[in-house]
């Protein structure tokens, strides 16, 4: 009987630690993060506690680089590429047809000593196309850095990622690749085709950047900057409910706003190139104060001569609420204008905003094609205004930040073999109590003494990839002092 509780606990204790793994795995398979050049099966873990691994198993071409004098992980190593037209990541895992968040990452800090930054361009999964313009040879801060966003709905379990020389001169190169798959209804007026390549997103009101894990879908967003003609407000609210707008901005975004001094706000400076794209607007907006009978806000917004929304726009106390606008083609003198209705008492206000060009558009326009972001500095205002920032990245608004190729995803086999593995453990266990039931009432009808009986078995050892995920996650694990995203 000893024997029987002692296999059917280990029996549970091993059960419990292969569905335990298969969790793991799963999560895995929605959140990745890589460091490009590690060239290991290795991980470690960063001070927001985000695993990153090594880019061995992904890539089977470029040479590793380590930067002289960078010690910030996982911007220190780079991986770059002296020969080929296009070099590819492949096989990085993805979660089905579930919108996902796409960062790659480029640290130039003039590896390879010539003080000239490279320009090329990026497709994401055979589909997406962006460019990289890395403009500055030596920025001499670890939390400054070149970055490319996209946004879609990967078709299969695992994407690509490949670099497309545009210059014999020029050497495309890599700093990390950071994969997030968003909830469901999260951009969800996104085709199946599309794509979001990211061209700003802006935290209105506050003074520094928001990223993981205050932003648990990775995005990181940058600060309106400074505007005499702006006020930045605070809520007064204990919380705010987000429930209201399906892109989940953070609470944290939601909680600070830029408001106007007069009745209009005028946002320019755009980040986008001379040359109309289709892009994806979103506005997000929450009343800071618990308003009084007589006060009202309202205002309408609009980019250039098209209305967001359907009508004005009044801010809930305590609650988000999200605008949209899509298709709509703009360039980098663009304007988005937020106008105060005429019964209107206070001025008009912004929260936090997203800036998309639209990637492979449904109603048949291109998107991509990203620009480097350079300077800033304020555009015109009309009572107030200002333009949004833009640092030294290439998509998006701002840069501060505080073996082979495997033809299929490991996913589906070490599933299998967890299951199997799970059934074999409880077969086994049933079959020797069964057995030893038998014995028992065989035992117990015979006239002959009682006798004692040794039983011999055979162990159920862990599967060879159920045990390489363990040591893959044990060795080389330590955690590094690193603001990441």
């Amino acid at each position: 009987i000893k024997l029987i509780s002692l296999l059917m606990m280990a029996a549970l204790l091993l059960l419990i630690t292969l569905f335990s793994l298969s969790a793991i795995i799963l999560t895995f398979a929605e959140n990745i993060s890589i460091d490009c050049a590690c060239g290991s099966t290795g991980s470690y873990v960063d001070s927001n506690n985000v695993t990153w691994v090594g880019d061995k198993g992904f890539v089977t071409t470029g040479e590793p680089m380590k930067i002289p004098d960078v010690v910030t992980k996982p911007i220190n190593t780079l991986r770059y590429f002296p020969s080929g037209q296009t070099n590819c990541y492949t096989n990085i895992p993805v979660t089905k047809r579930r919108n996902t968040l796409v960062r790659t990452k480029f640290y130039y800090e003039n590896y390879d000593g010539n003080f000239s930054p490279p320009s090329f361009d990026l497709v994401y999964d055979g589909k997406h196309r962006d460019s990289v313009e890395i403009t500055e040879s030596l920025l001499n801060d670890e939390e400054t850095y070149y970055y490319s966003e996209l946004i879609f709905a990967p078709a299969n379990e695992n994407i690509s990622i490949c670099l497309f020389r545009t210059s014999p001169s020029d050497n495309p190169f890599i700093s990390s690749i950071e994969v997030y798959s968003l909830d469901v209804g999260m951009y969800a007026d996104l085709g199946p085709n599309e794509g979001l390549i990211t061209r700003q997103r802006t935290t209105c009101g506050a003074k520094e950047s928001i990223s993981y894990p205050l932003d648990p879908y990775g995005r990181p967003w940058y600060p309106l900057g400074s505007d005499d003609t702006l006020a930045d407000l605070t809520t007064s609210a204990p919380s705010i409910d987000i429930t209201g707008a399906s892109n989940k901005p953070p609470e944290v975004v939601m909680s600070k706003a830029t408001s106007s001094l007069g009745k209009i706000i005028k946002l320019s400076n755009l980040a986008l190139p001379l040359t109309g794209l289709p892009v994806y607007l979103a506005l997000y907006f929450s009343e800071p104060q618990s308003l009084g009978r007589t006060q009202k806000r309202s205002f309408n917004v609009f980019l250039d001569d098209t209305q967001v929304g359907s009508g004005p726009i009044v801010p809930v106390f305590g609650k988000a609420t999200q605008v949209i606008l899509r298709d709509a083609v703009a360039t980098s003198g663009s304007q988005i204008v937020f106008q105060s209705t005429d019964d209107s008492v206070l001025p008009p206000i912004i929260n936090g905003l997203e800036l998309y060009a639209i990637s492979n558009s449904r109603n048949g326009r291109g998107g991509g094609g990203g620009v480097n972001h350079s300077g800033g500095g304020n555009g015109d205002s009309e009572g107030s205004g200002g333009a949004i920032p833009r640092a030294n990245n290439v998509v998006g608004g701002g840069a501060k930040t505080s073996g082979g190729n495997k033809k299929k995803n490991k996913l589906p086999l070490i599933l299998g073999v967890t299951f199997a593995s799970a059934f074999a453990i409880l077969s086994s266990a049933f079959g020797a109590i069964f057995i030893r039931r038998r014995q028992n009432g065989k035992t117990r009808s015979s006239t002959a003494p009682p006798t004692s009986s040794t039983w011999h078995g055979t162990g159920t050892g862990m599967s060879p990839l159920v045990g390489q995920q363990f040591a893959s996650d044990t060795n080389d694990s330590y955690v590094v002092q690193d603001d990441h995203h």
